[in-house]
């Protein structure tokens, strides 16, 4: 499940291509959501961004890549590209097209979301193909109240995992705690990934920024 591949090192490229991409777009219907781990195992970058096509459709971009420092043997990576269908306010239907460790797949999935000012809740289920079928739950939950007029606490967690009739095939937990001061926050990460029934599991922690364009 993990790449060995040192093309998957450089990054950045790819990284800068994909903004300047999304950036074409109308401004006013997009959002562009960058994220910076430092841990002590790797560096990880993650982006979510979105655009507004209307009322009822919505076109994402997910990006994760994850580096060591010194090795290529555990490097993940994550691109999904989703049309969403948006029928009702927080209910959601989802096709996805994407690659990731070992290679591409495709999936469908229905998400149920509540926003508010100070908290958000998302959960989704769905049917992901790569090799093979897998049932994918993704449970993301952010809660940030405020502490002054201009400063917030930030917890923020996601939780991704996909499963057969015989196996727990990948799994992850993310979990940010810090503050939060306008579009920026910042603190500690915890990135848990497990592959392959846990016969093979990551961990790492460090500190995060984010920005919210």
């Amino acid at each position: 499940m993990l790449s060995n591949d040192r093309k998957v090192k450089p990054v950045y490229t790819f990284v800068v291509f994909n903004l300047l991409f999304w950036l074409e777009l109308k401004a006013q219907r997009l959002t562009y959501h960058p994220e910076m781990v430092a841990g002590h195992r790797s560096l990880t970058y993650l982006h979510n961004v979105n655009y507004q096509v209307d009322g009822k459709f919505r076109m994402n971009n997910l990006a994760l890549f994850d580096t060591e420092y010194g090795e290529d043997t555990h490097n993940i990576f994550f691109i999904r590209n989703t049309l969403s269908y948006i029928p009702s306010p927080g209910v959601a239907f989802n096709a996805a097209a994407g690659m990731k460790n070992p290679g591409s797949f495709f999936s469908v999935s229905v998400q149920y979301k509540i926003t508010r000012p100070t908290y958000l809740f998302s959960y989704s289920i769905g049917a992901t193909y790569q090799k093979g079928y897998t049932l994918e739950q993704a449970v993301a939950a952010e809660y940030a109240p405020y502490l002054a007029k201009k400063l917030q606490t930030y917890c923020n967690l996601l939780l991704i995992a996909n499963i057969t009739l015989k196996e727990y095939q990948r799994g992850l937990q993310f979990l940010r705690v810090g503050l939060k001061e306008k579009n920026i926050s910042y603190g500690l990460a915890i990135n848990l990934d497990q592959f392959n029934n846990n016969r093979k599991t990551l961990e790492n922690t460090g500190v995060f920024i984010k920005y919210n364009f």
